[in-house]
C-alpha cells in the first residue's frame, strides 16, 4: 500500500468515526421535507412548537419555529402524519401524506383565545408536492404499483411511467433501465439510501445484468421516486437516470399479505413462430410470496418481513439462418421452441426502533437467490447454452438522531454479491457457418464460464442542518462515504473447445459437415498462476456539501457540489510483462507515425498511472413560484455526474493475459484459404485435446491477446441542463413541461491496435476490413482501451397526472428525444476503425423520436377495479453495415425499418371481497385479478435482417422483420391474494 493511500483511508475511516460520535438523522434521498409558517395574531410566531406524529407508527418527531415564524422537518420518512401546533389538541391537528423526495409547505394561522392561549388553527397554505431546483422525475406511489397491469412484479417496470425513461426486456426475459440515449450501467437504485450500484457488471445495479430476475420484492417497496436528470450532490455513482426507494415498515398494528399469480401457455396467444409450425409449446411463470409486519413494542419496536418466490418456464425460439439446402433433420430438430428455466427466491427483512424522541435506530437484510438456463435462442441451440447463478446480500444498520435545529445519521453496511454463468453441457462445440462466414446454428458445448462479483462494507454519515438564517433560511447537508470492497472476476472463454464448419464446404446449395476450417479453444498461459481471475481491492471515497436556500417565500436555490475518488490498485500497481513491452516496441508497424498512436501510453511500469481525482461535480438548481397562488412554478438546473469505469473492463488487461483464446486453421476448405503458422492439415485428432495440445507443442502459433488499459484513464460523466414549468390547474389536475439537454462523455471503448506493414489500418483504396491478423509478433491481436464514446441528447418532457379521485385516475408522460451517439450506446468493442471518428455522429440506436406511455384508473359497478397502461412509440433506429460497394467499401449507417412502431396496450381488472377474519382480529379481504398484457396482440418486432448484399445481389429482404417479438404475445395473468 503506497503512503497516499494509506493516508487517505486513515484520513477517511477517522473523519467518519468522528461525525459518528455525534449524535445521528435521516438522510434525504429516501426521505420527504415539511415546512410552513406559524402566524399567531397576524404576527410571525417564534419559538412555537410544531410536533410532527407517525400516524401508524406513533414515532414523533418536534421542530421549533424562527423568528420568521417558520419551521421545517427533514428526513421524514413517507407516510401519513399528524401535525400539532403547540398545545393544540388533536381536534385542531391536521394531516398529510408526505410522499418520497417530496418538499410539502403547510402553513398555520392561528387566532389568540381569551388568557393568551390558542383559540382556533387554520391551514392557510396548499400542500405543495415539488421536486426541488432542476430534479425532473415522477413518483411511483403504492397505489401505481398496486393498481396498473403488470406479470413481471419487478418494481422498476414502473419506471418508465417517468419521461426520458424505458424499461427494456431482452429478447432471454432479462430487464434493464435505460435513461435517454445512454447505456444502462449509467443508471443506480438506491433502497433506503443506500446505493446497490454494480461495480464489476453493466447492469446497472448488482443482480441485473442479463438477468430475468427482480431486484427486490415487489411487496416490500413503498413507494420510489424515478429522476431522470439533475440530483442533488448526495447521489453518488451515477450518470443517467436515478431511482430512490423507500421499503415498508411494521406499524402498530399486525398485518400480513400472501398472494399468488400464474400464467401458463394456455392463457397467451401464439407467437409467430408457433403460427408457422402450428403447435404451442408449453410455458408457465408462476410467482407467490408474503408479508407480514406489526409491533414488537408498541411505539418503539416494529418489524416487517417479505419473501416472494418466481418460476418461470419461458420459450425460447432456436432460428437456424436461411440456408440454400435444407437443415438435416437430426438439426432441424435442435431448432424450434426450446423452454429457459427460471428460479429465483427473495427475501427481505427490517426492524425500526424508536429508541426515544430523538433517536432511532433501522437495521435490514436482503437476500436474493436466482439460477437460470439461459443463452440459447436465435442461432444458438439449447445445448449451446449456459447455467447462470447469481446471488446477493446487503445488509444495512442506521442510527438517527435529531433536534430542532440539526438531523445527523450514521449508516453501516455489508454487501456480498455473485454472478456465475457457466456451460449446461462440456465437450465439443461446433459453429455452423456458410461460405460467407455468415453462422447458420452453434450446438454443442457453450464457451461461456464466468465467476464476478463483489464483497465489502461501507461507513457513510450525513449531517444535516435546519437552523440557519442569512438572507432568507438554508438547510445545508454535507455528507461523506467511505468504501473498501473486494472486486473479483473468472473469466474462462472459450471453456469448450469450439470447432467452425463451412457447411457449403462441396460447393454452392450444398450442407455438408465434411471437415473443420478452424478451432478455437482457451490455454492457460504459462508462469501465470491467476490464468483468468484476477481479484483486486477497491477503496470509495465521497464528499458532498448541498445548500437548499429559500431565498424568498417563491425563489429557492439548491446548490451542492461532490466529489468522488476511487482506488483499484490492480489498474494503477500493474506492471506490463516485459515480453509483451519487447513485441510491441520492436514492432515496426506500431512505431511508423502512420499508426496515429504512442504505444507508451499504454505500456504500464507501475508507477506511470494515478487515480482520476478531478470528478468534482457541481449540482445547481432553482424553482421560483410565478403566481401567488404557488399554481405554477419555473423550475431548472445545471449538474454534472461521474459515474465509473466497471471493473468488468479494466479485469480484461490481465486475465486475457493469462488465460489465452488460440486458435487455428485447417487446410483444404476451399471458401476458407489459410497460411502461416497458424494453418495446418486437417487430422481427425484434432477433435481431442490431446491432439489440441500437439498443435500447441508443434507450432510456434499466435500467442495471447494483448489488453492494453491507457495510463490516462478517463472516467465517464454527464452534463445535464433543464428548464421547465409545472403546473397544479385544481385539487385534480397537475402538469409539467421540460426542456431537457445531458451531454455524455468519457465513455469506455476499445480500440484495435494492429497495423498494417506502413503502419496504415486500411489498405489502399478501401474503408473496411480492419487488419485483424497482422498482429505484433509472437502474440495475437493487440486491443487497447480508450474513452471516446459520447452521446448528446435534447428532449422535451410532458407529464400529465390526475390521481384517482371520484372513481377514476389519468397520466400521460409523453417523450420527445433527439439522440445522437459517436458509436452505439452498448457496443464497448469500436475494431472496425482505428478510432470513433470514422464512425461519425449518428442517430442514437433504440432511441424512438416519440414515445407515449398512458394510465388510466376506473372504478366498475360492483366494486370492481380497472386499469390500463399504453405504450406507444415510434420506430428507433437500428444500426446495419453497409456492403452493396464491396466487402472492402462497408460502412456503418442507420435504418429505420417501416413496422418498426411500438404500440402495446395492457389491462388489469381486480376485486376484493370481504373475508370478516383474520389472524389477528375479524378485519381482512380476500382478492381476485385478471392482467391482460397486449390486450389487442400487436405484433411489436424485435429484430430484423440488416444484411445489405452486394449491388449484383443485394439482399431481397433487407429491412424485413424476422420473427421475435418486442414484448409478449397476448398474455393473461390470474391472481389470488389474502390481506388481513
Amino acid at each position: 500500500m503506497n503512503h497516499y493511500s494509506y493516508w487517505l483511508k486513515t484520513w477517511a475511516c477517522s473523519l467518519i468515526l468522528v461525525a459518528m460520535t455525534i449524535p445521528p438523522a435521516l438522510g434525504q434521498i429516501e426521505a420527504a421535507s415539511l415546512r410552513g409558517k406559524i402566524v399567531f395574531a397576524d404576527t410571525a410566531k417564534a419559538g412555537v412548537e410544531v410536533v410532527a406524529v407517525d400516524i401508524e407508527r406513533g414515532y414523533t418527531s418536534t421542530a421549533i419555529t424562527r423568528a420568521d415564524g417558520s419551521y421545517i422537518f427533514v428526513g421524514m420518512k413517507p407516510g401519513r402524519y399528524r401535525i400539532y401546533v403547540g398545545d393544540a389538541g388533536a381536534e385542531q391537528s391536521e394531516t398529510i401524506t408526505l410522499r418520497i423526495g417530496q418538499t410539502a409547505s403547510l402553513d398555520f394561522d392561528i387566532n389568540a383565545a381569551p388568557g393568551g392561549g390558542m383559540d382556533e388553527i387554520v391551514v392557510v397554505a396548499e400542500r405543495i408536492e415539488n421536486f426541488q431546483g432542476g430534479e425532473v422525475g415522477t413518483t411511483i406511489t403504492p397505489e401505481m404499483m398496486a393498481r396498473l397491469p403488470q406479470v413481471t412484479r419487478n418494481f422498476l417496470s414502473f419506471a418508465e411511467l417517468a419521461p426520458g425513461v424505458k424499461f427494456n426486456q431482452g429478447a432471454d426475459g432479462s430487464t434493464s433501465i435505460r435513461g435517454g440515449a445512454q447505456h444502462q450501467r449509467g443508471v443506480n437504485v438506491f433502497l433506503d439510501g443506500v446505493s446497490q450500484k454494480d461495480y464489476v457488471l453493466k447492469g446497472g445495479i448488482t443482480g441485473q445484468d442479463t438477468s430475468r430476475g427482480n431486484p427486490f420484492p415487489q411487496s416490500a417497496v413503498g413507494e420510489y421516486k424515478v429522476i431522470t436528470q439533475n440530483y442533488k450532490a448526495e447521489y453518488d455513482h451515477v450518470g443517467s437516470t436515478a431511482i430512490t426507494a423507500v421499503t415498508r415498515s411494521g406499524t402498530n398494528e399486525f398485518h400480513g399479505d400472501f398472494f399468488y399469480d400464474y400464467t401458463n401457455q394456455s392463457l397467451r396467444s401464439r407467437t409467430p413462430v408457433e403460427e408457422k409450425t402450428g403447435e404451442k409449446v408449453d410455458s408457465s411463470q408462476e410467482q407467490y410470496g408474503f408479508t407480514w409486519s406489526g409491533p414488537i413494542i408498541k411505539d418503539k419496536l416494529h418489524f416487517f418481513a417479505s419473501y416472494e418466490r418466481k418460476n418461470n418456464e419461458d420459450p425460447r425460439d432456436v432460428i437456424a439462418t436461411t440456408t440454400a439446402a435444407p437443415l438435416p433433420a437430426e438439426l432441424l430438430a435442435l431448432t424450434g421452441r426450446k423452454i429457459s428455466e427460471f428460479e429465483e427466491d427473495l427475501f427481505f427483512g427490517k426492524l425500526n426502533w424508536s429508541i426515544d424522541q430523538a433517536q432511532a435506530l433501522e437495521a435490514s437484510i436482503k437476500y436474493r437467490d436466482e439460477s437460470e438456463t439461459t443463452g440459447f435462442g436465435g442461432v444458438n441451440t439449447r445445448s449451446y447454452g449456459s447455467s447462470r447463478d447469481q446471488e446477493d446480500v446487503r445488509v444495512q444498520v442506521k442510527h438517527t438522531y435529531s433536534t430542532p435545529s440539526w438531523q445527523n445519521e450514521a449508516r453501516i453496511t455489508y454487501e456480498d454479491s455473485s454472478w456465475n454463468p457457466n456451460p449446461l453441457t462440456s465437450g465439443i462445440g461446433t459453429v455452423l457457418h456458410n461460405s460467407a462466414r455468415q453462422t447458420i446454428l452453434n450446438l454443442g458445448a457453450g464457451r461461456n464460464f464466468q465467476d464476478k462479483g463483489q464483497e465489502g462494507w461501507s461507513l457513510q454519515n450525513d449531517f444535516t442542518f435546519t437552523d440557519i438564517e442569512w438572507h432568507g433560511s438554508h438547510v445545508i447537508k454535507a455528507g461523506i462515504k467511505y468504501k473498501e470492497i473486494t472486486l473479483k472476476t473468472v473469466q474462462l472463454q472459450p471453456f469448450n473447445p469450439q470447432y467452425y464448419y463451412n457447411v457449403e464446404f462441396n460447393g454452392p446449395d450444398t450442407f455438408a459437415l465434411v471437415q473443420p476450417y478452424r478451432v478455437e479453444w482457451g490455454v492457460g498461459v504459462a508462469g501465470f498462476d491467476n490464468r483468468g481471475a484476477i481479484e483486486s481491492d477497491n477503496t470509495q471515497l465521497g464528499i458532498y456539501i448541498q445548500d437548499d436556500w429559500y431565498v424568498t417565500d417563491r425563489l429557492t436555490l439548491n446548490l451542492g457540489i461532490r466529489w468522488d475518488y476511487e482506488e483499484t490498485p490492480v489498474y494503477k500497481d500493474y506492471v506490463t510483462p516485459p515480453d509483451v513491452v519487447d513485441a510491441l516496441r520492436n514492432w515496426e508497424n506500431i512505431n511508423n507515425p502512420n499508426a496515429g498512436f504512442d504505444i507508451n501510453d499504454w505500456i504500464s511500469t507501475g508507477s506511470n498511472r494515478d487515480y482520476f481525482t478531478g470528478a468534482w461535480q457541481p449540482r445547481l438548481g432553482f424553482s421560483y413560484t410565478l403566481d401567488s397562488a404557488s399554481r405554477h412554478t419555473l423550475f431548472g438546473g445545471y449538474g454534472r455526474s461521474y459515474d465509473r469505469n466497471q471493473f468488468d473492463f479494466l479485469q480484461v488487461e490481465q486475465t486475457k493475459g493469462t488465460f489465452a483464446a488460440r486458435s487455428f486453421f485447417f487446410e483444404g476448405d476451399p471458401d476458407n484459404p489459410c497460411s502461416g503458422d497458424t494453418c495446418v492439415p486437417w487430422d481427425p485428432i484434432y477433435l481431442t485435446q490431446e491432439g489440441l495440445d500437439s498443435l500447441l507443442a508443434s507450432t510456434s502459433g499466435a500467442g495471447r491477446e494483448i489488453n492494453l488499459l491507457n495510463n490516462d484513464l478517463d472516467v465517464p460523466y454527464s452534463d445535464q441542463f433543464s428548464l421547465g414549468v409545472r403546473s397544479s390547474w385544481d385539487s385534480d389536475w397537475r402538469t409539467e413541461v421540460t426542456l431537457s439537454r445531458v451531454e455524455s462523455k468519457n465513455g469506455f471503448n476499445w480500440l484495435l491496435g494492429n497495423r498494417r506493414e506502413d503502419g496504415s489500418f486500411f489498405a489502399p483504396g478501401t474503408i473496411w476490413q480492419a487488419p485483424f491478423g497482422i498482429s505484433p509478433p509472437g502474440f495475437s491481436n493487440l486491443i487497447l482501451s480508450s474513452n471516446d464514446l459520447e452521446s448528446r441528447t435534447n428532449a422535451l418532457f410532458v407529464k400529465i397526472e390526475r390521481p384517482h379521485l371520484d372513481n377514476w385516475g389519468f397520466s400521460l408522460a409523453y417523450t420527445y428525444t433527439d439522440a445522437e451517439e459517436n458509436w452505439r450506446y452498448n457496443g464497448t468493442f469500436t475494431l472496425a476503425y482505428p478510432s470513433v471518428d470514422f464512425h461519425g455522429w449518428q442517430d442514437a440506436i433504440g432511441v424512438s423520436d416519440h414515445r407515449i406511455i398512458a394510465t388510466g384508473t376506473y372504478d366498475l359497478p360492483w366494486g370492481i377495479f380497472l386499469s390500463g397502461k399504453l405504450t406507444l412509440a415510434s420506430t428507433p433506429p437500428f444500426q446495419y453495415t453497409d456492403c452493396l460497394d464491396g466487402p472492402d467499401q462497408c460502412f456503418f449507417d442507420r435504418i429505420e425499418p417501416d413496422d418498426g412502431e411500438f404500440r402495446q396496450l395492457d389491462v388489469a381488472l381486480s376485486k376484493e371481497f370481504a373475508a370478516g377474519f383474520g389472524l389477528f382480529g375479524d378485519d381482512s379481504t380476500f382478492r381476485i385479478r385478471l392482467d391482460i398484457l397486449n390486450l389487442f396482440d400487436t405484433r411489436n418486432w424485435r429484430s430484423y435482417d440488416l444484411t445489405t448484399g452486394n449491388r449484383d445481389n443485394p439482399n431481397a429482404n433487407f429491412g424485413r422483420h424476422r420473427d421475435e417479438l418486442e414484448g409478449p404475445s397476448r398474455t393473461a395473468k390470474l391472481s389470488v391474494g389474502w390481506s388481513w
